[in-house]
């Protein structure tokens, strides 16, 4: 017995040290292992970088093409309000105020598909205005003017054109904003 209490410190020596260079041959086997585990996590971090690089290039270059498109638009925008308001101005020389559309005209345009002749100022002078049985009622609800002279009508189709062309460079500006994006990479 008394040799099996001499053999136990070096048993646990023998454990001791069994148990040390197994926990070294553990870290050491592990190491590769943990190296390619930290490569990948530098490759993986790396890739996202040159995603979030190429995200914020694609997202830089829509906006400075938003910016451009939507300059472009504010500058045609201006060029067709001035026109219309030149015309506008104009059409007063050039036409005399006389009854154009009777009251029947007016309505039927009124129901028309996009079309609103609501809002028509009875006319102030000319022969629309001698006439004062055929001035509209200011108290009739937004329904249409019972007459609308030469000027009225001038004025309403450069004020729709006007619209149109505001309305179709919107859509082209649109449109652009598409295939641009359908362009790129």
């Amino acid at each position: 017995m008394s040799s099996t209490i001499l053999q136990l410190p070096g048993l646990l020596l023998a454990g001791c040290a069994l148990f040390a260079s197994g926990s070294v041959l553990w870290q050491v086997a592990r190491a590769p292992l943990l190296t390619q585990l930290a490569e990948q996590d530098a490759a993986h971090t790396r890739e996202k970088l040159r995603t979030f690089e190429r995200t914020a290039e694609v997202l830089q270059a829509a906006n400075e093409r938003g910016d451009q498109l939507t300059n472009a638009l504010e500058l045609r925008q201006g060029l067709v309000n001035q026109l219309a308001r030149e015309k506008r101005d104009a059409i007063h020389k050039v036409t005399t105020g006389r009854a154009c559309l009777g009251e029947p005209a007016l309505r039927l345009l009124n129901s028309a598909p996009g079309l609103s002749v609501r809002g028509l100022a009875p006319a102030t002078s000319g022969p629309a205005a001698a006439g004062a049985a055929t001035a509209p009622n200011t108290d009739n609800g937004g329904a249409p003017a019972s007459t609308a002279t030469d000027t009225d009508i001038a004025s309403w189709v450069i004020d729709a054109g006007a619209q149109y062309e505001v309305c179709r460079s919107r859509l082209d500006a649109l449109i652009d904003w598409h295939l641009v994006e359908k362009k790129s990479p």
